[in-house]
């Protein structure tokens, strides 16, 4: 346990301060509406009962949209505290509390093209998707989501058959993830085993949207191909060097989610969200 908080706090730390160093520089394009999303998925068949979960925001406009983790950033948001915090009383132990798995990409939609910028502690990477439109097939079946009517529509998505429901009061051809594509703003989706799902919780199309993220993609990223990244990653985990990443603060104490009581049934992540060939 000792060597896996050794190996794995640095990062933490390293990770709260990389994602407040790399603020969006690019020219702001504003968006006009929000949707916000809870968002769980079963990744273990043989484990239903547990849930993984995470909240999003959906930000867009006519033509373009980002979505990207909430819990993400009010996690960095509060490792920043702390370590300020800690900083402010000339500590050098740190109690980081519990912290959360999160969605580290961001994905871009622009006129209907993907694009995920991936966020690593060294630089951000951007990998553009190969055109994948879904062929939905609208139902005349609707039902009321917050106040808007939503109308049926059923598709396949990286693999995966996909019941949304969309409202033609939002007329914006975007959803939660890459569930894109319909003739208005989808605000719950889920995959015909209900083990992915996607829930809109609050849509704001009016206020202050400064302090979201551009929809515009960053500028300072690199461009790759998804196989480049992976071999990226696996060439950086398989020769990892934990020396290099001295911070000179000792992390007296973090939880992960769940504790550890004990011996578990091995988790296996066997239903992914994405399907691969």
């Amino acid at each position: 346990m000792n060597s896996y908080l050794k190996f794995i706090l640095p990062l933490l730390f390293l990770g709260a301060l990389f994602s407040f160093k790399y603020k969006d520089t690019s020219p702001k394009d504003s968006p006009s509406t929000i949707a916000y999303y809870h968002f769980y998925h079963i990744k273990d068949s043989t484990q239903t009962g547990k849930l993984y979960s995470e909240d999003f925001i959906l930000a867009f406009n006519g033509k373009k949209s980002i979505y990207s983790s909430q819990t993400r950033v009010k996690q960095d948001s509060t490792i920043q505290a702390i370590l300020a915090a800690a900083e402010a009383k000339n500590s050098d132990v740190v109690d980081m509390g519990t912290y959360l798995p999160v969605t580290e990409d961001d994905i871009y939609n622009e006129n209907g093209k993907l694009f995920i910028v991936k966020n690593t502690l060294q630089q951000r990477y951007l990998i553009t998707e190969n055109p994948d439109k879904i062929d939905w097939k609208i139902d005349s079946e609707t039902k009321d989501l917050l106040g808007y009517t939503c109308q049926k529509a059923t598709g396949v998505c990286k693999g995966r058959k996909y019941t949304a429901w969309f409202t033609t009061d939002i007329p914006a051809s975007f959803g939660p993830w890459k569930l894109n594509g319909l003739p208005g703003l989808v605000l719950e989706a889920y995959d015909d085993r209900h083990f992915i799902k996607f829930t809109c919780t609050k849509v704001v199309n009016q206020g202050n949207f400064q302090n979201v993220k551009s929809i515009n993609i960053p500028q300072d990223v690199i461009k790759t191909t998804s196989k480049e990244y992976e071999q990226m990653k696996n060439a950086q985990a398989n020769g990892f060097d934990m020396g290099s990443f001295d911070t000179g603060i000792i992390v007296d104490k973090v939880t992960s989610v769940g504790g550890n009581p004990g011996p578990k049934r091995k988790f296996t992540v066997n239903y992914p969200l994405e399907l691969t060939d």
